[in-house]
C-alpha cells in the first residue's frame, strides 16, 4: 500500500516537473521573443533617426544653398540698381520687393531721391514700404508729394503711416484730376478710403 502510494507521489511529482518545464520553456521563449521584438524596434528607431538626420542636413544643406544663391542674387541685383539701362533697373527692383531684400533699402532710397523717372522712383518706394522701416517714411511721403503719382507710388503711401495732411490732400486731387493711367485714380481712390476708414491710425 505505501509502495503504491509513494509510486502515485514519484508520478505527480514527475507530472508536475514536465509541467513546471513546458510552462518555463514557454515563458522563457515568450521572453525571448520579447526581447527579440525590442531589439528589433530599437533597430528600426535607430535606422529611423539616423535617416531623419540626413534628411535634415540634407534639408539645412540646401535651404543654405538656396539662401547663399538669393544673397548673391540680390547683392546683383543691388548693383544693377546703378545700371543706366532702365529695363536692369526695374527688373533688379522687382526682384528685390519679391524677394523682401531690406539689405537694398539704402541704396533704393537713393535710387528714389536722385531718380527723375517716377515710375522706378515709385516702385523704389514701394518695395522700400515693404520692409516697413520707420526711418524711411519721411522721405517716402517728401517724394509723393514732389513726384507725378504712380500707382506705385500710391501703394507705398498705402503701405506706411504718415499724419502729414498732405498726402490725403494730394491723393484728392490725383482722385480729381483726369489720368491718363486709369490705374492711377482708382489706386489713389483706395489708398484715400484706407485714411478716412483708419484716421487715428497714424495716416
Amino acid at each position: 500500500m505505501l509502495k503504491k502510494v509513494l509510486v502515485t507521489i514519484v508520478g505527480c511529482l514527475l507530472v508536475l516537473l514536465v509541467l513546471v518545464s513546458v510552462i518555463s520553456s514557454k515563458q522563457a521563449h515568450r521572453e525571448r521573443q520579447k526581447e527579440e521584438a525590442i531589439l528589433e524596434f530599437d533597430r528600426k528607431q535607430a535606422e529611423e533617426a539616423v535617416l531623419q538626420q540626413a534628411k535634415a542636413a540634407s534639408l539645412t544643406a540646401a535651404a543654405q544653398a538656396t539662401q547663399a544663391q538669393w544673397d548673391r542674387d540680390t547683392d546683383e541685383d543691388i548693383a544693377n540698381l546703378r545700371s543706366s539701362d532702365r529695363e536692369v533697373v526695374n527688373e533688379a527692383i522687382q526682384r528685390i520687393q519679391f524677394h523682401k531684400a531690406c539689405k537694398a533699402v539704402p541704396e533704393l532710397m537713393d535710387l528714389l531721391k536722385e531718380s527723375r523717372d517716377d515710375y522706378i522712383a515709385g516702385i523704389s518706394a514701394q518695395t522700400i514700404a515693404v520692409c516697413r522701416e520707420r526711418s524711411t517714411y519721411d522721405t517716402i511721403v517728401d517724394q509723393f508729394l514732389r513726384r507725378s503719382a504712380t500707382p506705385s507710388m500710391i501703394y507705398a503711401i498705402g503701405n506706411i503711416e504718415t499724419s502729414d495732411e498732405r498726402v490725403p490732400e494730394k491723393l484728392d486731387k490725383v482722385i480729381s484730376e483726369p489720368n491718363q493711367d486709369e490705374d492711377v485714380p482708382r489706386v489713389a481712390r483706395r489708398v484715400r478710403n484706407q485714411f478716412q476708414l483708419a484716421p487715428n491710425k497714424g495716416h
